[in-house]
């Protein structure tokens, strides 16, 4: 039979052993020293010059001076005025007043705890705050989770995170949940391309916006929205960027959604009622919607809604419809035939006039007719040096069989060109 303890080295008492206290003393004093073990340090190479009694060090150096000599690697405890070494064995605990730290004895060296716990590597599953599974072996419950770049090492000051995956055909995304369901996943799903599917139950789900890869380029997927035309036909609210107005009502304004753009056709007669504080319409008066007609539209900070491009399904130019036409304007009819006029009235018989735009093909022709002014005076304007930027008009009176320039005429003039 062994004569000590198998784990502790604590000494047994012999059968017939005279002075047995001394054994048992022994023993309390190991127990004393190794159960609750808290040493004061373990990188001394030698005794301290003072100990106190109990005082207990790791002794992790290879070759300790003094008192220490030979009991590299134990547990030592000061009594009685002499160091007495433990042997450590595998799994022992200690912990280290000075670092205030936790070691354990692997059987070799001893290991910090809170070091370890900074490296830990090859973990199977980690929960935090609540339990990982097979499916999601990292799981944390929070109301806020933080990454960000490393200041401590330092680092470069960069901070990124990487989802791969193992081949184009798969899926690396972010996933956004209602009550474990997913109702938006962003990331590349299926391909190399960048894309946004967003889903109400989890189950189907609809492509909103699409990066390629390859170019760069985005496109946005969205279905067409009906909306009844009313007094505030609300584009805002629509949630889709394409807006079908269907009826033949009076629109006063688009709603007061702020930052929003829309495409909008329409499938009646409506009345785009203009308003230059509600809804601005690019002839600056109300306009008459026909079928399949399209617009651009979008609204201001403050919700005010501006057409900035309107479209007839039939290619007639907004200045040709049954819009007010000013003194002085021109207009491309379908086929590209483009119409400019004027009014003229100079002091000078014989003045350059200049197109409001230059034709950029040529001019076909202008065409002068003075206003009938009150007499016996007979006006006639002639034109001549047409060319794609203007004309020369020249004003002439005949009076009693006598022919004179004329200045401040009021002359009416129409010019074609391409």
């Amino acid at each position: 039979m062994s004569d000590a303890t198998p784990h502790l080295g604590l000494p047994l008492i012999a059968a017939s052993q005279a002075q047995k206290h001394v054994t048992h003393n022994e023993a309390l004093g190991l127990l004393d020293a190794l159960v609750q073990l808290a040493c004061l340090d373990k990188d001394l190479t030698a005794p301290p010059p003072s100990p106190a009694e109990g005082d207990r060090y790791l002794v992790v150096a290879a070759e300790p001076g003094g008192a220490w000599a030979g009991l590299a690697g134990q547990v030592v405890r000061y009594g009685d005025g002499v160091w007495t070494g433990a042997v450590p064995r595998a799994g022992w605990l200690a912990w280290l007043i000075d670092e205030a730290d936790l070691y354990v004895f692997d059987g070799v060296a001893w290991t910090s705890l809170s070091r370890t716990l900074t490296a830990i590597q090859s973990v199977s599953r980690l929960g935090i705050n609540t339990g990982a599974d097979a499916t999601n072996r990292l799981a944390v419950k929070a109301d806020a989770a933080l990454l960000t770049w490393d200041d401590a090492t330092p680092g470069s000051g960069d901070m990124r995170v990487f989802v791969n995956r193992k081949a184009a055909a798969r899926d690396a995304a972010l996933v956004f949940e209602t009550g474990y369901a997913a109702r938006a996943m962003l990331g590349t799903l299926g391909s190399d391309d960048f894309s946004l599917k967003v889903s109400p139950d989890g189950a189907a789900f609809a492509t909103a916006l699409t990066a390629s890869a390859r170019t760069g380029g985005i496109d946005f997927a969205s279905a067409e929205t009906a909306l009844a035309a009313a007094p505030i036909t609300d584009l805002g609210g629509a949630g889709t960027r394409r807006v079908l107005v269907t009826g033949a009502a009076r629109i006063a304004s688009f709603g007061a959604a702020a930052d929003r753009e829309r495409f909008v056709r329409f499938s009646g007669a409506a009345t785009l009622v203009h308003d230059p504080e509600a809804l601005a319409l690019p002839t600056r008066a109300d306009l008459v919607t026909a079928p399949d007609d399209t617009c651009i539209a979008a609204s201001d900070a403050a919700g005010r809604w501006r057409v900035h491009h309107y479209q007839r399904a039939d290619g007639t130019p907004l200045a040709t419809g049954a819009q007010v036409l000013g003194a002085t304007g021109s207009v491309r009819l379908p086929g590209g035939l483009i119409v400019q006029w004027g009014l003229v009235t100079a002091a000078d018989a014989d003045v350059a006039v200049a197109f409001g735009t230059a034709f950029p093909g040529s001019c076909l022709g202008v065409w002068a007719q003075p206003v009938a002014g009150a007499g016996a005076a007979l006006y006639v304007a002639q034109v001549s040096d047409v060319a794609v930027a203007g004309f020369t008009l020249r004003t002439r009176r005949a009076t009693a069989g006598s022919v004179a320039g004329a200045g401040a005429v009021p002359t009416y003039w129409l010019a074609l060109g391409a």
